[in-house]
């Protein structure tokens, strides 16, 4: 066990590590209490809990960092799932998109099908925080690219933070194309990562419309972190069987497209 005068004498490594373990123990921690436990200043902490945060290991809250309430996995793991019905989802949404349209993409691996969907012929602008996004974008014949600069998460791999934030909310786009970890049983957009969350509000709020791109697996699923009701939603797109839940967003004004 590490003696309380030695806190301060540990590299950031040796100090996320010890607080990865107070997560895991105790569910939750607060920045200010690890803050003076450890000697070093709050901003310090604030980096150690964002750090382990990108690597997916934990989940940010302002204030404070918590348990991941389930297993998160990366990029690379959830394009491997459902690829089938995420490519029909891409594909019906890249259908209505018309030309000299310019988009706000989000990070989701959905959202690449979509852009891999997108009909060369068409004359597109898109603006995203997604490294994935930029990569496929940038295969189509006809789009200008426009990757907004910033911290990347490693979780989402994406640009998140105040700057994302900020350059978002100067733009106007004519559609926001958006991915979501979950929409509850409250009709609320969710999302597993505190920031990709504002980022996410403030791409809907830069859009004239917004598609939501949903597999059945999002819809009536829970998530940590609030991003915007589905009022917000022009249209979602989803494979989802669950009538019940879409017949309610359905009631709500929101146009559900079934793939």
């Amino acid at each position: 066990m590490v003696e309380q005068h030695e806190l301060t004498h540990l590299s950031p490594e040796e100090r996320q590590a010890i607080i990865l373990e107070k997560i895991n123990a105790a569910g939750r921690v607060l920045a200010t209490a690890l803050a003076q436990e450890f000697g070093v200043s709050e901003d310090s902490i604030r980096r150690d809990l964002r750090d382990l945060s990108d690597a997916g290991l934990v989940q940010r809250f302002h204030g404070g960092a918590s348990r991941l309430v389930k297993p998160a996995f990366d990029f690379h793991r959830r394009e491997t799932l459902a690829t089938r019905e995420k490519e029909a989802i891409g594909r019906a949404a890249a259908a209505i998109i018309p030309d000299g349209a310019t988009l706000l993409v989000d990070t989701s691996t959905t959202v690449v099908h979509f852009v891999r969907n997108l009909s060369p012929s068409l004359s597109v602008r898109i603006i995203t925080t997604a490294v994935d996004v930029a990569a496929a974008a940038l295969d189509h014949p006809r789009a200008e690219v426009i990757m907004l600069g910033g911290r990347l998460g490693r979780f989402t791999r994406s640009v998140t933070g105040g700057s994302a934030v900020e350059a978002i909310r100067s733009l106007r786009a004519d559609c926001c194309i958006l991915g979501t970890c979950g929409v509850d049983d409250g009709l609320t957009l969710r999302a597993e990562d505190f920031e990709d969350a504002y980022v996410k509000g403030a791409m809907i709020k830069a859009s004239n419309k917004t598609l939501l791109l949903a597999d059945a697996e999002k819809i009536g699923q829970v998530a940590t972190y609030e991003v915007a009701p589905v009022t917000a939603v022009s249209t979602l797109f989803t494979n989802s069987p669950d009538n019940t839940i879409l017949e309610r967003i359905r009631e709500l004004g929101v146009n559900v497209e079934a793939v």
